[in-house]
């Protein structure tokens, strides 16, 4: 299991830009390691699974914006976003916080590996005209969590 967080307000350099944790806190394997799953340098944005299994993914963060509108993350995948992780808020005044938090199951062929990031979204579809999109904000994390953890 790896959890790495952000405890101080971290604004990104864009509405696309990956997220880069701080510190990681809890590390129970590495590819240093004996029998190792999990390939991460701490302040890498990505997070390498390198032997197969199902891995249960968490993310929960604080988010904000300077400006008012939607922003948006995602959970990726080797550089693709994973289906049904998209989080979005709307920021009503700048400087507002919402909560924002995913849990996905992931799994890894057994012979495969596969890069985990999280990322902001620069474009969202609209309910209502999901061919006209709404372009998001640049985030600020007020604080975040990821955890991923080998489930078998």
């Amino acid at each position: 299991m790896i959890q790495s967080y952000i405890n101080t307000i971290t604004p990104l350099d864009s509405n696309s830009s990956s997220v880069v944790f701080q510190k990681d806190c809890i590390r129970t394997n590495s590819c240093n390691g004996c029998r190792s799953w999990l390939c991460h340098n701490e302040g890498s944005a990505n997070y390498e699974i390198v032997n197969g299994g199902i891995y249960k993914i968490s993310f929960n963060a604080t988010i904000s914006s300077a400006t008012t509108g939607v922003v948006a993350f995602a959970l990726f995948n080797n550089g693709e976003q994973i289906p049904g992780t998209l989080m979005a808020e709307t920021i009503d005044a700048a400087g507002d916080y919402a909560d924002i938090g995913i849990n996905k199951k992931v799994r890894v062929c057994c012979n495969g590996t596969s890069t985990i990031s999280v990322r902001a979204v620069p474009t969202i579809p609209t309910a209502t005209a999901p061919t006209t999109p709404i372009t998001t904000q640049v985030p600020i994390i007020g604080s975040a969590n990821l955890i991923i953890d080998r489930r078998c």
